[in-house]
């Protein structure tokens, strides 16, 4: 199988490079970047016990950052074997798209050693066009389990929080107080409070008249909570600031918590595990 990919234009290109840098402060350095027919996804594979994190950027093919997306090499008779996964270091990407670029290419290729790389031809607006080669592990599909969706199950209460970038004041003011874990309370009636114990007490931070998803809860309690730790998910606020789309949250008690964002350039599923004090 092929991949090739080219961006719109200059303004696809910084998009493209908030997402790749905003996935490069999560996957901590590296991660999985899995292309399919209809778009391409950076993933994280961690277990979800005592707060781990998992994550997924999918960017579709139709998005407004493509002007070409092509993956080549399908079997119609095999559609679940119709992905390429592969494994890079996402400082690698970050340090060759620095921004300027009026033009990027991105394809998957050999070097001259025969071993895979992720080609990106970049052209700056002089017209000067430079070919960096990024190293990759081909990710077997035996282990493609390793990278899927954790199953978040039943019994989940859905809410609507404000956009990232509101969300991320309140948690690193809650930081800057030394809190190392914050709580999350959802009702049905659109309230969300967040708290976290400091040194010399408790601090609550209130969210009323939020929006409540009807159709994805399907949780008969009143109110739901889960404890994450604050450095988790400050860390998922202030990359995607950028996202001017409101975050859905899903809680499942005591267990987890899904943070989901819907933007025209990218969707982000972000999955926290419930830690205990």
């Amino acid at each position: 199988m092929k991949f090739t990919a080219v961006l719109q234009d200059s303004n696809a290109i910084e998009s493209f490079i908030r997402i790749v840098n905003a996935t490069c402060r999560l996957g901590k350095k590296r991660c999985c970047m899995k292309m399919q027919k209809d778009g391409l996804s950076f993933i994280s594979c961690a277990s979800l016990q005592d707060g781990g994190t998992w994550f997924s950027i999918f960017i579709p093919c139709n998005s407004q950052l493509f002007r070409r997306f092509e993956v080549v090499g399908l079997n119609p008779r095999s559609p679940d074997q119709n992905f390429i996964y592969l494994e890079i270091d996402m400082d690698n990407l970050v340090n060759i798209i620095p921004g300027g670029h009026c033009y990027m290419k991105i394809k998957l290729s050999k070097n001259t050693a025969d071993e895979p790389v992720l080609i990106l031809e970049v052209r700056n607006p002089d017209s000067d066009v430079v070919i960096h080669q990024v190293p990759i592990n081909v990710i077997l599909s035996r282990y493609w389990s390793n990278y899927a969706r954790p199953t978040v199950g039943h019994k989940k209460m859905s809410i609507f929080l404000p956009q990232p970038r509101n969300l991320s004041k309140v948690v690193i003011g809650l930081k800057n107080m030394n809190a190392k874990i914050i709580k999350f309370t959802a009702s049905s009636e659109g309230e969300m409070r967040l708290s976290s114990s400091v040194e010399h007490g408790e601090i609550d931070a209130l969210f009323t008249d939020l929006p409540t998803n009807i159709a994805e809860s399907d949780s008969q309690e009143e109110t739901a909570s889960v404890q994450i730790v604050i450095k988790s998910i400050s860390t998922m606020f202030q990359s995607f600031a950028f996202l001017r789309s409101p975050v859905k949250m899903n809680i499942i008690s005591h267990r987890m918590a899904e943070f989901s964002i819907n933007s025209d350039d990218c969707t982000v599923s972000y999955i926290v595990g419930n830690i205990s004090e």
